[in-house]
């Protein structure tokens, strides 16, 4: 449903009502009248000769109270002409703040009171809700509050959420306005976002990498072009730019385009946070940006992701390239989730095999134990036969700082020892895996993009895909 069809049918949606209940209002005051029972009682004790003016004032009051709250009840229970809708984004980011708007129109006969909220789905954190607003007849007010995603998925919206309350104030009727939404949050994209109008020395520097030039490469011609902010001189096609009348730039891509499968673990130890994302959360993060680096030098990137007992249909896409690829990359993953199995290394490598039989590298993203080097080392001898493996391990940040921490009492050198150790192996794994003839990429999580992408950019200027 595209976003203005939403907003369409949230004009026609019918308003659902439901039971009116006592306000705070009608609570205080119901709750001042009891109190003043206490005073007929201390009258009869102190003062009985005005006792009972007292009483009769005290029955006069409850009654006027009850006879109001009556009537309050019979004209204000029913919300007639009021409209509202709700504004979302096409989509959203993880972790990344955002606007939602509520839109509420009155066309009834009188005035209303309202306390406007809305049902926001637990995978986003908003500010700025609930929001209290009075709306003449014929009037139409606006009311922005922020989102900000904790969880990818799709995030299913209610219906708005309204009190309205009654003319005096006493009664507040649950009112249900516009439609159901859903809108998908994606993992951090704005990344990709800010590199699409870069060329490819562009990207590199802001990410933080340096291009190194290599004498005599050989590029092949791909297609004319617009020319765009940061193309050398050398790419101005001039004949084409004075038929033209505007300049146009010749786009260049290496002489062999390659596959890239990006294995991705999604087994529990990915569940490790390391800041506000979790390892899963900053691998996919990675990936992304790496992957669109890939698909701007023309290879194709396809998706792999494995654990024990996943739905194997999931977070599987054979390799694309072009334009669309990153989209597709973006819509095959923003549902992922790391599960509660396992990673099944040599189950992964095997259905690799099978399903891809061109030479392609292979980069496997994870979080590498000493426990896994028996099944881990055989799954990429496997692999090492069709492909070029790159193994891209998620350092635990945690440990690192642990490690580096002053011992002080016997309990700190007890647990710096620990992650000593810890850190020992796993540095002996990668030693093995290097012995193996595969690319290791020992990262933290938060520089795993740089990472990837300065391999990747590493095998593509030394010929080696």
């Amino acid at each position: 449903m595209t976003q203005s069809a939403a907003a369409t049918e949230a004009q026609t949606a019918p308003i659902q009502h439901g039971h009116p209940g006592p306000s705070q209002r009608l609570v205080k005051l119901l709750s001042y009248w009891c109190l003043a029972a206490l005073v007929i009682s201390i009258a009869r004790i102190w003062i009985p000769a005005a006792a009972a003016l007292i009483e009769t004032a005290w029955w006069t009051g409850g009654t006027l109270l009850i006879g109001a709250a009556l009537l309050d009840f019979l004209t204000g229970r029913r919300i007639t002409g009021l409209e509202g809708e709700r504004r979302l984004p096409n989509n959203l980011a993880l972790g990344v703040r955002n606007s939602a708007r509520l839109k509420l129109r009155n066309n009834g006969p009188r005035t209303l009171q309202l306390s406007v909220c809305d049902s926001v789905p637990q995978q986003l954190a908003t500010t700025g809700l609930p929001r209290r607003a009075k709306l003449q007849p014929e009037q139409e007010v606006s009311i922005e509050y922020s989102l900000v995603p904790h969880r990818r998925g799709s995030a299913n919206f209610g219906r708005i959420e309204i009190l309205a309350d009654s003319p005096w104030g006493l009664w507040q009727t649950r009112l249900w306005l516009g439609r159901e939404q859903s809108v998908k949050v994606y993992p951090n994209f704005l990344g990709i976002s800010s590199l699409q109008a870069l060329s490819t020395e562009q990207t590199l520097r802001m990410l933080g990498l340096h291009q190194q030039q290599r004498r005599g490469e050989g590029m092949d011609f791909r297609q004319l072009r617009e020319y765009r902010q940061g193309d050398s001189q050398r790419q101005v096609d001039w004949r084409a730019s004075s038929r033209l009348r505007k300049l146009i730039s010749r786009e260049y891509q290496d002489e062999r385009d390659q596959e890239i499968i990006y294995m991705l673990d999604c087994g529990r130890r990915m569940h490790a946070k390391d800041g506000g994302l979790s390892h899963f959360d900053h691998a996919l993060n990675g990936l992304l940006l790496s992957a669109y680096v890939a698909i701007k030098q023309g290879d194709a990137v396809g998706l792999h992701a494995f654990a024990a007992g996943q739905d194997s249909s999931g977070g599987q896409l054979p390799p694309v390239k072009g334009e669309n690829a990153i989209n597709l990359l973006l819509n095959n993953v923003y549902d992922l989730h790391s599960g509660t199995g396992s990673a099944d290394y040599s189950g992964a490598a095997q259905q690799l095999l099978t399903k891809h039989k061109r030479r392609s590298l292979v980069i496997l993203i994870t979080n590498l134990r000493d426990e896994d080097s028996v099944e881990l080392l055989a799954a990429v001898r496997l692999l090492t036969r069709n492909h070029l493996v790159m193994v891209a391990s998620l350092r635990e940040t945690a440990v690192d700082r642990l490690a580096q921490k002053p011992i002080e009492d016997f309990s700190g050198a007890i647990k710096g020892a620990a992650a000593q150790d810890f850190l020992h192996r796993r540095a002996r794994l990668l030693q093995q895996l290097q012995a193996c003839n595969v690319l290791v990429v020992d990262s933290r999580p938060e520089l795993l993009h740089q990472a990837l992408v300065e391999a990747y950019w590493c095998l593509k200027r030394s010929g080696k895909i």
